[in-house]
């Protein structure tokens, strides 16, 4: 019976052993794989949301939005100081909130620029991947609940590590993007015959500005509650856009009034790109369509005395 204890007591200590070693192991290898991988990549959605709650940097001018934020706004053109695109592909406004909540905690004075879509105020997340490696911080204002692991080291990235690798590789060697101060930029061009496909379907498409109270409320909440200048840009779409808008004069009564507040500065370039060469789809721009924009943007901002 002494001899069956001693075995069942040793097993035990093996079994704690073995559970603590893969422990360790599991918890040193997402440390690494974040650090080496993840963070250290300026156009990933996750080092970019990483960014905006760990770093303060007090001259840094930064750029929040969606994917139109991501691929529009050139941050060495249009700010001489430094600047940072925070835009999340495939967020939309409680992302923006979000990154606007935690920009506003901190000790700065600079202004904040704004990718303001015509879509208006939507839920949207974008790749859930963006947010596990902060989950804690950032699972409230998701659409999406997340998986129970997504707090465990090693196991959390599950199914995403090829995609962090992914963005990694794409940035080291600039593949098919051009990246600048966490904006990513497309390189290639469509087709005439294959964009004007995408035109016929875009004149199809319903579009329409929408304002989810909740959204709306914060976004007002917050920009009450600062002196900072934040600029909002409507950065350009194609004509085609507007082909079934259904209430454009929305968005124009909204921005009108929202320009009317001292911190609030309104810049609405959406029709300023008019060549379809500058354009990867009917609503966002490719790299040459960027750096035009940027240009004009940087024009903009000097006209209208912003202090930069």
């Amino acid at each position: 019976m002494e001899k069956q204890n001693l075995y069942i007591f040793n097993f035990s200590v093996f079994l704690l052993k073995t559970v603590i070693i893969v422990a360790v192991a599991g918890f040193s290898f997402s440390f690494a794989f974040e650090k080496s991988i993840i963070f250290n990549s300026q156009i990933s959605g996750a080092s970019k949301v990483n960014r905006i709650l760990t770093k303060t940097i007090v001259d840094e001018v930064p750029i929040f939005g969606s994917s139109r934020a991501d691929g529009s706004y050139v941050p060495s053109i249009i700010f001489e100081k430094k600047s940072h695109n925070y835009g999340i592909s495939g967020g939309q406004a409680n992302i923006w909130l979000f990154f606007l909540e935690q920009e506003l905690k901190k000790e700065k004075n600079t202004p904040i620029l704004i990718n303001f879509d015509l879509g208006g105020f939507n839920y949207s997340d974008g790749d859930i991947g963006n947010y596990i490696p902060n989950w804690n911080d950032t699972k409230d204002i998701l659409v999406e609940d997340g998986e129970f692991y997504f707090n465990v080291p090693f196991i959390k990235y599950f199914g995403k590590y090829e995609s962090y690798f992914k963005l990694f590789i794409n940035e080291k060697f600039n593949l098919t993007k051009i990246t600048d101060n966490g904006g990513s930029f497309e390189k290639n061009k469509l087709t005439k015959y294959n964009f004007d496909k995408l035109v016929e379907k875009r004149k199809n498409t319903v579009s329409s500005f929408t304002k989810n109270n909740r959204l709306l409320s914060k976004f007002n909440q917050l920009i009450n509650t600062t002196n900072r200048t934040i600029i909002l840009v409507v950065s350009p779409y194609h004509s085609s856009y507007f082909n079934k808008f259904k209430n454009i004069n929305e968005v124009d009564n909204y921005l009108s009034n929202l320009s009317k507040k001292n911190n609030i500065k309104v810049i609405d370039l959406r029709n300023f790109i008019k060549n379809d060469s500058l354009f990867l789809n009917t609503s966002h721009l490719n790299y040459d369509g960027a750096v035009k924009f940027s240009q004009k943007l940087k024009e903009e901002l000097k006209a209208s005395k912003i202090e930069l």
